[in-house]
């Protein structure tokens, strides 16, 4: 699963907000916090989707190697996914904005939301790269002891899920900061 596909999308909402020295109308901010909802949205349900594959592919996985290592490493994989996902569903949505707010008041609450996902964004190494740590370990040193898979493949298989995790993080932080920039524009305007 990669959390930082779907937050790519989030460049192009600070990149179309309006340039300082104006301020945003109340339709606007309206039309900026339905398209911050919306892309959320959808990175949301791209990582669900993501993590069906990822349970099924590890929960045949672990059948096909009768390794106990290797089940015990992709059971806590799938729990990991498990979490990540209840993580995702609790603290990584957007709300709507809610119709009867005035000017100040949506744009106080537009940028709240934008923060959450910021600070989200800033955190996935915590939330959502670390829980896989555990399952990774153990599967690799049982894939390392696997007649069939040997200490070769088992590394190679480590260093590419390393690589995956810190292009992960670095995305991330560079979504985040992106949406930071748009937070101060938004406070340079109002």
């Amino acid at each position: 699963m990669s959390s930082s596909s779907g937050d790519r999308n989030l460049q192009t909402l600070w990149q179309s907000q309006p340039s300082s020295g104006r301020t945003m109308s109340l339709d606007e901010i309206r039309q900026h916090a339905a398209r911050l909802e919306h892309r959320v949205a959808r990175r949301n349900l791209r990582e669900y989707v993501a993590a069906v594959l990822v349970v099924a592919a590890y929960g045949c996985g672990m059948w096909l190697i009768p390794s106990p290592l290797i089940r015990v490493g992709a059971v806590l994989i799938i729990a990991a996914t498990a979490l990540v996902v209840w993580r995702l569903h609790r603290w990584g949505r957007t709300q709507p904005l809610p119709s009867d707010l005035a000017l100040k008041p949506a744009l106080v609450f537009h940028r709240s939301q934008l923060e959450r996902q910021r600070d989200g964004l800033n955190s996935v190494w915590r939330w959502y790269l670390l829980p896989f740590v555990p399952g990774l370990l153990v599967l690799v040193l049982g894939a390392a002891l696997e007649p069939r898979i040997g200490p070769e493949r088992a590394a190679g298989f480590a260093l590419g899920t390393i690589a995956v995790m810190i292009g992960g993080h670095v995305l991330n932080r560079r979504a985040a900061a992106r949406l930071q920039r748009y937070i101060d524009r938004l406070d340079t305007d109002h």
